[in-house]
C-alpha cells in the first residue's frame, strides 16, 4: 500500500475513535479545549493559544523530561513527530545528525533559553547536542517547517528552544545518580559501564534569585567501529549557574556555563580500531532581559561560546571558534485581535584559520486573531550578509480553528522560504572546502489539520521542502559543492495522544519522508515511535517506548535492514515524592540492527538511578 496512504488510513481510524465517543459530561468539555487552549510562543514569539496558532508544536514538558532520567537529549528528541537524531542508538559522543524533514544540522535551529548556540568550527556551524546533560532541561519545543522569518538563516527546517531550569521563588536542592551499562550488541555485562550524577541548587532571596548546578557523565564500554575490541571511552562534565531578577516591568538573567568533552575515537578511513582523542570545552554565556510597557514589552537577547575542539589522531588538527549573537525585539498589542513583532538580529561567527563572517537582519512579523477562529501569522525578513549580500525571506501562515459539538478542528497551511551561508568550514577548511560556494535557499510548505476531543489530541500534516541549490560533499572532488539541481523532500508527519481512561498516557506518532528524486542517504522513509505510560499505583508507574525504523541507505548505497526497538523503565517514588528510584532496560529484547553502517550499536543495557528533591 502507498505510505501516504497509509498514514491518512491511520489518521482515519484515530480520528474516527474520537468521533465514536459518547456524549461526554461538562467536566470532560473542559478536558476538550485543554490542547488548544495551551499557550504556545515558539511560532509567533507571542503568548498565543495553540487554537491561534498554524503550527504543530511539539511540547515536552518536564514530566516527559524526567521519564527519561537516565538517558540523554538525542534519545529523547529521537522519540517525536518528524525527528530522527542519527547516532543516538550508537557510542555516547558521536556526531549526531538532527534529520528533521530530511534536513541537515546547520538548517535546524537550536536555541538554549532563546538564544542561539553553535559552533563555526563544525562543518554544518551547528552545535553539539553531547555537551547538554537532560537533567538541566526543563522543557523543549519543537516548532517543524520554515521558520527563518523569525529566527533566522538556520530555522530552514525546524526550531529546537531549550529552556533550561528556573528558578521557582523557593530553595531547592535536586540530587541525580545514575549506574549501569553501555554496552554494544552480544557484549558481556562484567562491568558498570555507564556513570552519570548531577546535583542542582536554587534560592530567591526578595530581589535576587540563583542557581547553580554541577553534572558528569563517564562511559566505559563501547568500541567507536563495528567489531572492535579496544573501548572508547566518554566523560563530560557541566558546570552553570544564574542569577536573576524578576520585576513588576524590568526582568533580567544571566546564565554562564563550562562543560568539556574527553572521548576516545576509531578511524574512519579505512574503518578500524585506533587509539585517537579528543578534547572539546565549550564556554557560554547569555543575557536575557524584557522591559513591558503599556502595549507591549521590549527584549533584549545576547549570547557568546567560545569553543575549543583538539583532536589527537593521524592528521593532529585544533579549532578555536567563537559565535556570537544579539538581538532586540519589540512585542507589540494594538488590540486583542492584533499583534505584530519587530526585531533586529545580529550574529558573527569565526575560528582560527577562517575570515570571520557577520550577518544583520531585519524583521516584523504580524499576528491576526479573529472570534470566527481564522487567524493570519504572516512576517517578513532583509539579511544583510557581508559575503553574499541582501536576502529577502517571507512566511505566510493562515489557519482556522471550527468547534464542532464535541469537538474542535484546526485547519492549517503555510509557505516560508529561508536563506543559509554556507559554512566557514565548507568555504575554507584546507582539504574539502570550496569558497566558490553559492548560498542555499529553501521554500517549506505545509497542509494539514489538528483534531482534539475529550482527552484526546491527533494531527495529519504533509510538508514538502525545496533546496535550491542544496551544499553536498563531493565524493569525486573531495569537497563541499552546490548539488547540480534542485533537491525536493516531501511527506507526511502523524501524531496521537491519549488519556485512556484518565490514567493511561499513550503517545503515538508516525513519518513518511521521501526524496522526490534520488534516494535519503542515512535516512528511513517510515519512522514509527509510540510511548505508554501505565500507572501501577500512586507512587509507582511503568514507561515503555516502542522504535521502528524502516530500511535506509547508507552512503556505500548499501541499504540497512529496518529495525524495532522497545524499552522499558519502571519508576518509584518514596514518603512524600521527594525520591524517585528508576530501572530502564533500553533494547529490551536484544534486536540486532545497524544504526550507521560500520559502527557499533547499542544493544540491551540497563540502568538503575535515584533522584531527590528537596
Amino acid at each position: 500500500m502507498n505510505p501516504l496512504r497509509n498514514a491518512m488510513v491511520l489518521s482515519a481510524l484515530c480520528i474516527g475513535k474520537l468521533y465514536a465517543q459518547e456524549t461526554v459530561t461538562q467536566d470532560s468539555l473542559s478536558l476538550a479545549t485543554k490542547y488548544l487552549d495551551e499557550v504556545v510562543v515558539l511560532d509567533s514569539r507571542l503568548p498565543l493559544k495553540r487554537s491561534q496558532s498554524g503550527k504543530t508544536i511539539v511540547r515536552i514538558d518536564q514530566k516527559q523530561i524526567e521519564r527519561f532520567n537516565g538517558r540523554n537529549l538525542a534519545e529523547l528528541l529521537d522519540t517525536q513527530a518528524g525527528i530522527s537524531v542519527l547516532g543516538n542508538r550508537s557510542i555516547t559522543g558521536q556526531n549526531l545528525r538532527m534529520a528533521i524533514r530530511g534536513s541537515n544540522n546547520y538548517q535546524v535551529l537550536i536555541l538554549v533559553d532563546g538564544v542561539r548556540v553553535a559552533d563555526p568550527s563544525r562543518i554544518d556551524n551547528d552545535f553539539d547536542l553531547n555537551f547538554l546533560s537532560l537533567d538541566q532541561i526543563d522543557s523543549i519545543e519543537i516548532l517543524k517547517g520554515g521558520a527563518s522569518t523569525l529566527y533566522g538563516s538556520a530555522a530552514a527546517a525546524a526550531v529546537i528552544n531549550i529552556t533550561t531550569k528556573k528558578i521557582v521563588g523557593k530553595s531547592q536542592l535536586n540530587l541525580g545518580l545514575y549506574t549501569g551499562t553501555e554496552v554494544a550488541q552480544n557484549a558481556k555485562y562484567d562491568a558498570f559501564t555507564y556513570l552519570s550524577n548531577n546535583i542542582n541548587y536554587a534560592a530567591a532571596s526578595e530581589k535576587l534569585q540563583y542557581k547553580v548546578g554541577l553534572s558528569s557523565l563517564r562511559t566505559n564500554g563501547m568500541s567507536a567501529v563495528a567489531n572492535g575490541t579496544e573501548v572508547d571511552p566518554f566523560f563530560r562534565y557541566n558546570i552553570n549557574a544564574q542569577l536573576g531578577n524578576k520585576g513588576e516591568k524590568f526582568s533580567w538573567t544571566v546564565l554562564a556555563s563550562k562543560a568539556k568533552i574527553e572521548n576516545d575515537y576509531d578511524n574512519v578511513f579505512p574503518v578500524e580500531d585506533a587509539e585517537f582523542s579528543g578534547t572539546s570545552d565549550l564556554e557560554s554565556f547569555s543575557f536575557n532581559s524584557s522591559f513591558a510597557y503599556a502595549k507591549g514589552e521590549v527584549a533584549l537577547n545576547a549570547g557568546l561560546q567560545n569553543t575549543e575542539r583538539d583532536y589527537r589522531d593521524n592528521f593532529p588538527t585544533n579549532y578555536s571558534a567563537k559565535n556570537s549573537s544579539l538581538e532586540v525585539v519589540n512585542r507589540l498589542k494594538f488590540s486583542d485581535r492584533l499583534y505584530s513583532i519587530q526585531g533586529f538580529l545580529f550574529q558573527e561567527g569565526s575560528y582560527e584559520g577562517a575570515t570571520a563572517t557577520r550577518q544583520n537582519d531585519l524583521f516584523a512579523n504580524v499576528v491576526y486573531v479573529t472570534e470566527g477562529g481564522f487567524n493570519l501569522n504572516t512576517g517578513a525578513r532583509l539579511s544583510n550578509h557581508q559575503t553574499y549580500g541582501s536576502h529577502f525571506t517571507y512566511s505566510l501562515n493562515p489557519s482556522y480553528t471550527l468547534p464542532l459539538k464535541q469537538a474542535q478542528v484546526k485547519l492549517l497551511g503555510s509557505i516560508s522560504t529561508a536563506f543559509i551561508a554556507p559554512s566557514l568550514f565548507q568555504l575554507y577548511d584546507t582539504y574539502s572546502g570550496n569558497a566558490d560556494l553559492a548560498p542555499e535557499e529553501t521554500q517549506s510548505i505545509e497542509l494539514g489539520a489538528v483534531f482534539e476531543l475529550d482527552d484526546a489530541n491527533a494531527s495529519l500534516v504533509y510538508f514538502q521542502r525545496k533546496e535550491d541549490p542544496k551544499i553536498v560533499y563531493d565524493f569525486t572532488t573531495y569537497a563541499y559543492a552546490n548539488a547540480p539541481s534542485d533537491v525536493v523532500f516531501q511527506g507526511v508527519e502523524f501524531s496521537y495522544a491519549n488519556q485512556v481512561y484518565d490514567v493511561v498516557d499513550l503517545r503515538l506518532n508516525y513519518t513518511f519522508t521521501e526524496l522526490k528524486e534520488g534516494d535519503l542517504l542515512r535516512l528511513p522513509k517510515h519512522s514509527l515511535n509510540a510511548q505508554l505510560g501505565i500507572p501501577l499505583s500512586a507512587s509507582e508507574g511503568l514507561n515503555a517506548v516502542f522504535t521502528h525504523r524502516g530500511e535506509r541507505q547508507a552512503v556505500d548505497t548499501s541499504l540497512l535492514d529496518a529495525y524495532n526497538i522497545v524499552d522499558l523503565s519502571y519508576a518509584k517514588t518514596f514518603g512524600e515524592g521527594n525520591l524517585t528510584a528508576r530501572f530502564w532496560v533500553s533494547n529490551l529484547f536484544d534486536a540486532e540492527y545497524v544504526e550507521i553502517a560500520n559502527f557499533t550499536t547499542k544493544g540491551r543495557n540497563f540502568r538503575l538511578g535515584l533522584n531527590y528533591n528537596f
